[in-house]
């Protein structure tokens, strides 16, 4: 299915959860942050927030990789997975003080929390999703000076071992990089994965 529209990056996410996921399902959100995802979103869903920053008083504060762990098998219809986008110990060597970024909490973490929570995701994902739930990440591939990082392409591939990918929609970003000597991509993704069915049910 090919498909287009304009719009900001929150209605992208919103139009990608109305049409793999019905109302009233449970959607855990494990890196919330401010909620910008959710703005305006009109309709139920029941969310599940978790962060590791406290930002809101219906916020469960922990880190995600420690609350998919504690979570329980087969507890919920979907989860959304939007973490940060550049590596902090990559991004040191750059003035970066005039480009545009959200808090910096929200748009940095390090290498080694990357693979730690490809790793979780693979083994947790499928387990606490329900039958034929959805997972949708949202990450951005890009370049740290002349350095490629295709963290959305490593998200994929430890994914679609364990679940069905069934989406990929790219969303072109037109805010202009203010750095001269940060090149990043042009777009991020969305990645949309759904939970095997088990074969005996096949």
């Amino acid at each position: 299915m090919l498909t287009c529209f304009e719009s900001s990056t929150n209605v992208a996410f919103q139009k990608i959860l109305r049409f793999f996921l019905e109302e009233n399902s449970i959607i855990l959100d494990i890196t919330y942050g401010r909620g910008l995802s959710w703005n305006n979103l009109n309709g139920g869903y029941n969310l599940i927030k978790v962060d590791k920053r406290k930002t809101s008083k219906e916020v469960i504060q922990m880190n995600f990789n420690e609350y998919l762990t504690k979570k329980e098998n087969e507890s919920v219809d979907g989860v959304y997975f939007d973490p940060p986008y550049y590596f902090i110990e990559k991004i040191k060597q750059f003035d970066i003080r005039k480009q545009i970024f959200n808090n910096q909490e929200e748009v940095f973490w390090t290498e080694n929390e990357f693979k730690e929570a490809l790793l979780n995701l693979k083994k947790n994902i499928p387990r606490i999703l329900k039958q034929r739930g959805i997972f949708i990440a949202k990450l951005m591939d890009g370049y740290i000076g002349k350095k490629y990082y295709p963290n959305a392409f490593k998200l994929f591939d430890a994914l679609q071992k364990v679940t069905e990918p069934i989406g990929i929609f790219i969303c072109p970003i037109r805010r202009e990089d203010l750095v001269s000597d940060l090149i990043r991509t042009n777009h991020i993704y969305y990645l949309v994965f759904q939970k095997k069915e088990k074969e005996n049910e096949l």
